[in-house]
């Protein structure tokens, strides 16, 4: 069979007609007969009952309809990507990222993309993974981590980090904390596998100063939890939850901790311009959600 019968076949399906379908594919008539009889000879079945005035499926033809369909579907999809590629633009773009940065940030503003923008697909990997993704076949990893030099990119943000406190804390009128305060209570933490975790441990090791771990997580989300039922302070940076007060974690020199946020992917891409476009367009939609002090520094 060739796609170019298939559409044919289709054409008459909408018109009903032979003639009809001839002038919307300007073919001649007798040829596109002759090309509807061809296929008819190799599928062996008829998939027309020419008895009345128009063309009407026989059962077989209505069988085969919406295979034909699917095949010039699926050959009009392989078109329309070739010739993406051939212009550099990505149709569909798979994103590796962190689940709190997924659930936080990617999500959201991909929520504000419409039809026409590529779609996109999204794998959770570790901080410590998520360039690993790119020889795995994704096309843009977002990390906490920073990139391999080989790798093109962007910083996107630069995310604070949070201490969250019940509402009934004595802390909750407050907006700030120093790094002191907070290794002095309590802290539900996340594994040393998280940005986060690090440059708290930083920051108090910079402070010379020590902290109690109630609870180490390694989910974001459960440790906001354990802090909303009153085991301790949680320390994360994603968005907050279970009605938890955010105070900014401010370092020995007075300055907010922030989890710097990267974008990556391999210089060779085929598609370098929808993925730097992405990366843009995700790091000015972080300074919208969070504010100016969040935008990253080239």
């Amino acid at each position: 069979m060739e796609l170019r019968v298939l559409r044919y076949f289709l054409a008459i399906v909408q018109t009903g007609s032979v003639t009809k379908a001839a002038e919307a594919v300007r073919v001649a008539q007798p040829s596109l007969s002759r090309q509807l009889r061809g296929l008819e000879g190799t599928l062996g079945m008829t998939l027309f009952d020419r008895g009345g005035k128009q063309m009407v499926l026989t059962a077989a033809g209505q069988r085969f309809l919406p295979l034909a369909r699917d095949l010039v579907a699926r050959a009009d999809t392989a078109e329309a990507a070739v010739g993406a590629l051939a212009a550099g633009c990505a149709m569909r773009i798979t994103v590796a990222a962190p689940p709190t940065t997924i659930t936080d940030v990617i999500a959201p503003f991909l929520a504000t993309w419409g039809p026409e923008d590529p779609l996109v697909t999204v794998q959770a990997e570790s901080p410590a993974q998520a360039y690993q993704a790119l020889a795995r076949g994704a096309d843009v990893a977002i990390s906490s981590a920073p990139p391999r030099r080989r790798f093109a990119g962007l910083p996107v943000a630069r995310l604070p980090l949070w201490a969250y406190v019940r509402a009934d804390h004595a802390w909750a009128d407050r907006d700030r904390v120093t790094i002191r305060e907070l290794a002095a209570e309590p802290l539900i933490v996340l594994t040393p596998a998280h940005g986060t975790r690090r440059i708290l441990d930083h920051a108090v090791q910079d402070a010379e100063a020590s902290y109690d771990i109630v609870l180490e997580c390694d989910t974001p989300h459960v440790a906001q939890a354990m802090a909303a039922s009153g085991h301790g302070v949680a320390v994360v940076s994603d968005d907050p939850r279970f009605d938890l007060h955010p105070l900014l974690i401010l370092d020995s020199k007075g300055e907010p901790l922030q989890i710097h946020l990267h974008a990556a992917w391999d210089a060779s891409h085929y598609a370098p311009r929808s993925i730097e476009a992405f990366a843009a367009g995700l790091s000015r939609f972080c300074v919208e959600r969070y504010g100016p002090q969040v935008a990253a520094r080239l």
